[in-house]
């Protein structure tokens, strides 16, 4: 009599975390938000006593993270491994 190992269910996925929670960030990731969250902030505060110019700041921030987002390459990243 031959036996049959038990098939994989959906829950065995390995892409899938083990709890409920995200992961953790790691330290590049969480500068690369501070960095991304900075830059916007403060595109957004020198176009409001400076110049409406600078909202532009702001615009090229949110196109960097959205690019990144979809392509993976974020420049900030490649910085930030110079200096590690």
């Amino acid at each position: 009599m031959a036996t049959t190992a038990n098939p994989p269910s959906p829950t065995d996925s390995p892409d899938k975390p083990t709890t409920g929670m995200c992961r953790v960030p790691s330290t590049q990731e969480k500068l690369v938000r501070v960095l991304a969250g900075t830059v916007s902030l403060t595109g957004l505060g020198l176009g409001f006593f400076v110049s409406p110019w600078w909202y532009l700041l702001t615009v090229f921030a949110g196109l960097n993270v959205i690019q990144s987002a979809f392509t993976g390459f974020c420049p900030p990243e490649i910085v930030y491994r110079w200096f590690n």
